[in-house]
């Protein structure tokens, strides 16, 4: 494998180096990844790890406070976005969940507004294509600061007969290795989609179950979902909070059609291996079952023809995207909604035991 640039590695060097200053000085948790970071670059040559290493680089020093953003700017409306993601920290901590360092920093994304993140699954099951991370477990996706790596590497999944599809991420977490800044790119959108974002991904950093992606969305959507309703009302911001409980609510409409497809998918996959049918027949069948899936969630209102389940034909990697986000989502927000955000995370880590499946700890939980 080729070795990342003298200049890059220099870079990322010298960050790492001004990052462990800091891990010293009372960051035990970021002195660990750094030292990861370090035996990475320093004794595996991967491109896509260093370039990585690179760009997260890059991100965290382009960070500032947002209170002197807030200060210098005079822009009334980017001002309160601001205020308003300090606002939703100091709500998160109210409520069971520790923001650390993270969103007290916005970081300039305007060269690159969404990361990319690109994202597999095999055409004859309903089963990702993952990759192995340290720490964090088996994921199933890639990202990429740029489009144009992301477009090589998925031509290459796809020259393996693998379905493909790169999707756009807002924000991403790192679960509390470092302490996330807001990227700017977030400031185009209103208060409610912020105070969203900067929720769900507390949770992340709040808890996580490694190799468990479907589950750790779907709860932290759950959570970052119901406290978004809750922090509004606090406001008193009545139109904010009734748009927040109408989301909620389509989601888990969403969330029900979706483990009904799911299911529909897998007995299909299954009979299709068990008869032997040819895969240009499975595959047609599977097209018929997804354009029907489609017509049902524009039917039932949930969907219009810019939503991401029905703007174009899905395959098994454009449903899993989205389905990863609202796996058994009635199961989980009824745990959340019986124990509360700062219960049900509290009742995961007690009663969740290593290695085994988290949708058991919310059937086991009193």
């Amino acid at each position: 494998m080729r070795k990342v640039t003298n200049a890059a590695h220099s870079e990322v060097t010298r960050w790492l180096g001004r990052r462990a200053a800091a891990a010293r000085a009372g960051r035990p948790r970021l002195a660990a990844l750094v030292a990861l970071q370090a035996l990475l670059l320093g004794g595996c040559h991967s491109t896509y790890v260093a370039r990585l290493a690179y760009e997260q680089a890059r991100y965290l020093q382009r960070a500032e406070s947002i209170e002197a953003v807030i200060e210098r700017t005079d822009d009334e409306q980017r001002r309160g976005r601001l205020a308003v993601v300090l606002e939703a920290r100091r709500f998160a901590a109210r409520n069971g969940l520790d923001p650390g360092g993270s969103y007290l920093e916005v970081s300039d994304t305007s060269e690159a507004a969404s990361f990319h993140v690109v994202t597999a699954a095999y055409a004859d099951r309903l089963q990702p294509y993952t990759w192995w991370y340290p720490i964090i477990g088996r994921i199933p996706y890639r990202g990429y600061f740029e489009r144009e790596p992301a477009e090589v590497f998925a031509g290459k999944l796809d020259g393996q007969g693998l379905d493909t599809r790169i999707v756009e991420a807002s924000a991403y977490s790192t679960l509390g290795w470092f302490d996330d800044p807001l990227p700017s790119a977030l400031l185009d959108n209103d208060a409610r989609r912020l105070v969203g974002v900067v929720l769900h991904e507390l949770v992340h950093q709040n808890f996580f179950v490694p190799g468990q992606v479907a589950f750790n969305e779907t709860l932290a959507n759950s959570i970052g979902m119901r406290l978004v309703v809750a922090f509004f009302d606090e406001r008193g911001d009545e139109a904010r909070a009734t748009r927040a409980r109408e989301s909620h609510r389509r989601w888990l409409a969403r969330g029900r059609l979706f483990d009904r497809l799911a299911e529909r998918l897998r007995t299909h996959f299954a009979e299709a291996r068990e008869s032997r049918l040819a895969t240009e027949v499975m595959l047609a069948s599977r097209t018929r079952i997804y354009a029907e899936a489609q017509l049902e969630l524009v039917g039932t209102g949930l969907a219009n023809s810019e939503d991401p389940f029905t703007a174009a034909p899905l395959d098994n990697a454009s449903f899993l995207a989205l389905y990863r986000y609202a796996t058994r989502a009635p199961a989980i927000d009824a745990f959340v909604a019986e124990h509360g955000a700062a219960g049900a995370l509290e009742e995961l880590r007690s009663g969740l035991p290593t290695g085994g499946d988290p949708y058991e700890a919310l059937v086991s939980s009193p």
